[in-house]
């Protein structure tokens, strides 16, 4: 198969771009390679509105043809940029690569965490130093409707952050749907993400925009708001109709509007800008101007650009470009140092608060992710955290990040001996907390297991998570168990909502809110099959002599954990109950329900006796006539004693008493291991 590589110059637009691009060139047969080495087509998708960009690709076409792979020129190309590159490469307009209309193709994202989606495409504003109306035309603006399908597209397939692409978003409309109203509408798409945009005009900021944007809470707070130059000659001159004056009142209402609708750390709107200095003519006292607005305006950080006279703008032509290098240079580095300040100003807001972060990327041991406000900030973690939503605490600021803590989220546990009343109260608590419920129970998982288990039917409404979730013969382990819940726990709290562990496993949960490791050990067929022969008796023998401290720990009367012991000491020449701890992964508040012995047993009794009115034999004997008698899972109280019934032993009064009698005595073992537990808070 031929393979292609894409490179891309520019803009959040050309990448968007560059995704669309690669699904119209793998649908030619091409596969895709992330290097040149190995191209048979290579794309450069350029763009001209800086000459820097267009000086880097004639840079790089010597070595791209000594690849003799095929090259194509594509993007935001000027005329004047075309006629030269069409002695070196095919030039081609995006358009003309596929017979689709461009913004209908569906794109390969470059990321599975963040995603651009355009809403338009051009502009009519002609800003005389701006090739774009030149290069992408005028402005078109997408359908809503296809921008709420791919936005709910990227949601179902787990997207954390979303942002809205335009040369001049809120100069979007399509059919009478304006920008205030597409914020809307986007904000009713469910599900946990982040919409951030860019970029607006001042001169088309209305008052109803600001109020959309203000009250749409999946809208972060964070706006790029171009200021340019903060002299009002200048601006005109660079055809931007507003003033310095009419910005910074422009600002001064959407900080407002922010901190009216919106509560606690989002009240405080990040606002960053684009400054171009040395435009034409532009004199100190102009630039001073500039200067004097970026300092009362206090932005948060600011994209800081020399003049660059770009052929086709219409000041290329009329203004001469003026300004030396030297004191654009000089210029740029003077809006850097009141960056600085204000920027650190603005950062100090968020010293010893909690934040929000969606983490990013990996470098080195630290985790580096961005804030709602958009601020770059890292920490330290020994989790996989890349793509997930965590909440940070900032003990340090610079004027360019922030850093901080990883704070661990809650997690509620609730145990105690079986029939005790965990689910009644879990349900309970969920309901007054907004919580889901994971369970801890080494049984609930099996389907089909339902009446012998006491399995609850009515959850209330209330989530439920890891209940039959595997066949009885399926292969589950407390390795298993965790990884799994663990998965679902993180999902639960990435949606807002309060996690709560609930089980009488006392494995199980220690090896949640201990985050136990497990050695991966490999089932050995040949040892399990020889222990199965031997009698409980044997197994604790043999054990004991691997594992001494192991054997005062472990359920003499459970096989399957007596086997499993045996197993993995023989494999890694040490303990079973050896404890590998990590890193918590929560801050566990743990719950255990005290019940006297009078009360349990009398509770106990009344669920033997009403599982059996329910059907429990029925159950067991189909599992049976499944599974047969000596499935680990089904050799368990409430199943394996009505083996002795059906052989006619035993009667049933005879069998309701045994499985009582068991399940008294598997309470009290339960209780033991859980008032080793120092940190449960016994109610």
């Amino acid at each position: 198969m031929s393979k292609y590589h894409i490179i891309t110059f520019g803009c959040q637009m050309n990448l968007s771009d560059s995704e669309r691009i690669a699904t119209i060139i793998e649908e030619m047969g091409y596969e895709k390679i992330s290097q040149i080495k190995g191209a048979d087509l290579i794309v450069l998708n350029m763009c001209s509105v800086r000459q820097s960009a267009v000086d880097r690709v004639y840079g790089l076409i010597p070595q791209l043809r000594r690849s003799k792979a095929k090259i194509i020129a594509t993007g935001c190309i000027l005329e004047a940029d075309k006629k030269k590159l069409r002695d070196y490469v095919q030039v081609i307009d995006k358009k003309d690569l596929s017979k689709k209309s461009f913004l209908k193709v569906i794109p390969q994202y470059s990321s599975n965490i963040q995603a651009y989606v355009p809403i338009s495409e051009g502009c009519n504003n002609f800003c005389t130093y701006c090739a774009v109306p030149f290069t992408r035309g005028r402005l078109i603006s997408r359908d809503y409707r296809d921008i709420i399908k791919e936005i709910k597209l990227l949601e179902k397939k787990g997207y954390k952050e979303i942002w809205l692409l335009g040369e001049n978003v809120n100069q979007y409309n399509f059919k009478g749907v304006s920008f205030s109203d597409l914020i809307k509408k986007i904000d009713q798409i469910e599900g946990n993400f982040w919409i951030k945009f860019t970029s607006p005009n001042p001169k088309d900021f209305s008052k109803s925009m600001i109020d959309s944007f203000s009250k749409s809470l999946k809208f972060s707070p964070y706006l790029n708001l171009p200021l340019q130059s903060g002299d009002d000659q200048i601006l005109k001159k660079m055809n931007r109709p507003y003033t310095g004056e009419k910005y910074l009142k422009l600002v001064k209402e959407i900080r407002k509007s922010f901190k009216k609708n919106r509560k606690g750390l989002e009240k405080e709107i990040s606002i960053s800008t684009d400054i171009i200095v040395g435009f034409p003519t532009e004199n100190k006292k102009q630039f001073n101007n500039t200067k004097k607005i970026f300092s009362e305006v206090g932005f948060d950080m600011a994209y800081i650009s020399q003049y660059s006279p770009r052929p086709q703008s219409l000041a290329f032509n009329d203004m001469p470009d003026d300004v030396s290098k030297k004191e654009k240079k000089r210029r740029e580095e003077a809006i850097n140092e009141i960056l600085k300040k204000t920027a650190l100003k603005q950062n100090k807001k968020f010293k010893k608060e909690i934040v929000d972060v969606l983490v990013l990327e990996k470098d080195g041991e630290y985790f580096n992710g961005r804030t709602r406000q958009n601020k770059a900030i890292r920490f330290k973690s020994k989790r996989d955290l890349l793509g997930s939503f965590v909440k940070v605490k900032v003990n340090k600021v610079t004027s360019w990040n922030l850093e901080g803590e990883i704070v661990k989220p809650k997690l509620i546990v609730i145990s105690g001996p079986t029939s005790s009343g965990k689910t009644d109260l879990s349900i309970k608590l969920a309901k007054k907390f907004n919580g889901e419920i994971v369970s801890a129970d080494s049984r609930l998982v099996y389907k089909g297991m339902d009446i012998g288990t006491a399995k609850p039917k009515d959850f209330k409404g209330i989530p439920h998570h890891m209940i039959d979730i595997i066949n009885p013969d399926d292969d589950f382990n407390v390795a298993i168990y965790k990884e799994k819940a663990i998965k679902i726990i993180d999902s639960i709290i990435e949606r807002g909502k309060q996690p709560f562990l609930v089980g009488g496993t006392g494995l199980y949960l220690k090896s949640i809110t201990d985050n136990l490791s497990f050695p991966k050990i490999e089932s050995n067929e040949k040892l399990r099959n020889d222990l199965e022969k031997k009698t409980l008796e044997e197994l604790f023998l043999i054990y004991q002599g691997i594992d001494e401290e192991g054997s005062k720990k472990i359920d003499i009367k459970n096989k399957r954990r007596l086997i499993r012991a045996i197993e993995v000491s023989t494999a890694l020449k040490e303990g079973f109950f050896k404890e590998r701890k990590e890193e918590e992964l929560y801050d566990v508040v743990h719950l255990g329900i005290k019940i006297s012995n009078d009360k349990l047993k009398e509770r106990i009794e009344k669920r033997v006796n009403q599982m059996v009115r329910n059907g429990l034999e029925k159950e067991v004997r189909k599992l049976y006539k499944k599974y047969g008698f000596n499935l680990p899972s089904l050799r368990t109280i409430g199943y394996q004693e009505w083996k002795e019934y059906f052989d006619k032993k035993i009667n049933l009064k005879d069998l309701k008493e045994k499985i009582v009698l068991n399940t008294f005595k598997f309470s009290k073992r339960q209780l033991t291991w859980f008032k080793k537990d120092k940190r449960i808070k016994w109610i």
